[in-house]
């Protein structure tokens, strides 16, 4: 049975006369989110929960399908809308509205635009964290302050339409109307008026020049004082051929447990073997944990965008409690998909790690880790089809 794919969603930017500020999430819960900028203009925001917003100046022309987990927006969109998928949904929903208070994975989406202007922006809002993504529309001295009402920015995303050499006090004071925490500048920009800029606005900290095109960005991201420009190319980070074989292992054996479970119920995901062995629900979030925990700690110790994240359950079964008894097979191999997503996303930070010295913030050995990771999910499934053949096995 083949693999429910992670959701994801395409937003394009549109001619709106509406501003929109959200309230805080009621739920956020810190996970790191991706910021990626694509040499075609796009900006993709990934959550960890699998949804991803694209942002594109250009309008498709398919119509969309609101249900799809690859879900385009090729129309104007004319108030705020919510993607949304909850556990054990194979789809994704796209509807209006700018809070849906079941569902703490959400990513909200609201145009923003100036008085009088178009193609200003859009507001995006997940995990605790919001992202303002401008259009390029030039900010004249007329309308700034109406953005300027939106509080709370984490990152502004600029567009590579617009040329800071061309722009004037106007956009500086804009910026500083706005304080995000982080100003994701135009690719082009020159060294020149990258540092230009960051004396106007009065930033103390050094501008993060970064090879590649994902920036990570959470709750607990730091930046010191003031604003902090960043400068990303649009090329993804690209492995080396042998960690690339390395993790590519990995993500093997990950998707053939995944096909196991796949197929599993709530109530078998549950099932307490009478020989006193663990359910098989522990065994995949026991194979998720070690994952997300061990290269979590790596690449919080490269960037504390990255939080440590630790869903390991406890080892023992009589002490071992279900992190979502409800979930059915699917969802659980999402859960494990997830975490594969989360340490590919983000493996840039890998850059310059010894394969075979201990990584920073572990114990491991990146090699030693990749292979037992791989070892890992082949255990584990092993044991739980191992299951399948006691005679008290539910049927369903």
């Amino acid at each position: 049975m083949p693999l429910p794919n992670i959701c994801r969603v395409a937003a394009s930017f549109v001619a709106i006369a509406l501003a929109v500020c959200f309230s805080p999430l009621e739920a956020a819960n810190g996970h790191p989110i991706a910021i990626v900028k694509s040499p075609d203009g796009t900006v993709r925001i990934e959550n960890h929960w699998g949804l991803e917003i694209t942002v594109s100046e250009n309008p498709h022309d398919d119509e969309p399908n609101t249900t799809s987990q690859r879900h385009p927006i090729d129309f104007s969109l004319p108030k705020a809308h919510i993607l949304s998928r909850h556990p054990n949904n194979k789809d994704a929903t796209w509807i209006v509205g700018n809070k849906n208070h079941a569902d703490p994975n959400q990513i909200r989406v609201a145009p923003i635009s100036f008085e009088g202007a178009i193609e200003d922006g859009l507001l995006v809002e997940t995990d605790g964290i919001r992202i303002l993504l401008h259009s390029g529309t030039p900010i004249d001295g007329s309308n700034h302050r109406n953005l300027g009402e939106i509080k709370s920015i984490d990152a502004l995303v600029l567009s590579d339409k617009l040329n800071l050499k061309r722009s004037g006090p106007s956009t500086v004071n804009w910026i500083k109307s706005l304080q995000p925490r982080f100003v994701l500048l135009p690719s082009e920009t020159s060294d020149t008026d990258t540092q230009n800029l960051a004396n106007q606005l009065g930033s103390a900290q050094p501008v993060r020049s970064v090879n590649h095109n994902t920036f990570a960005i959470s709750t607990s991201s730091t930046n010191g004082d003031g604003i902090q420009l960043v400068r990303l190319t649009t090329q993804p980070y690209q492995l080396s051929d042998e960690l690339q074989d390395l993790f590519a292992k990995m993500e093997a054996s990950c998707r053939k447990s995944q096909n196991v479970f796949a197929e599993l119920s709530a109530s078998q995901l549950n099932f307490k073997p009478s020989n006193g062995t663990h359910t098989p629900r522990w065994n995949a979030e026991h194979m998720m944990g070690r994952q997300l925990l061990f290269f979590s700690q790596i690449y919080h110790a490269v960037d504390p965008a990255i939080p440590v994240m630790d869903l390991n359950p406890k080892q023992m079964p009589p002490d071992y409690v279900a992190a979502h008894p409800e979930w059915d097979g699917r969802e659980e191999a999402r859960q494990m998909q997830r975490v594969s997503d989360f340490t590919r996303r983000f493996a840039y930070l890998l850059d310059g790690v010894d394969l075979d010295r201990q990584a920073p913030g572990s114990r491991w050995t990146l090699r030693g880790l990749l292979r037992q990771m791989e070892r890992h999910y082949d255990d584990h499934t092993a044991n739980t089809q191992k299951k399948f053949e006691l005679p008290d096995w539910p049927a369903n």
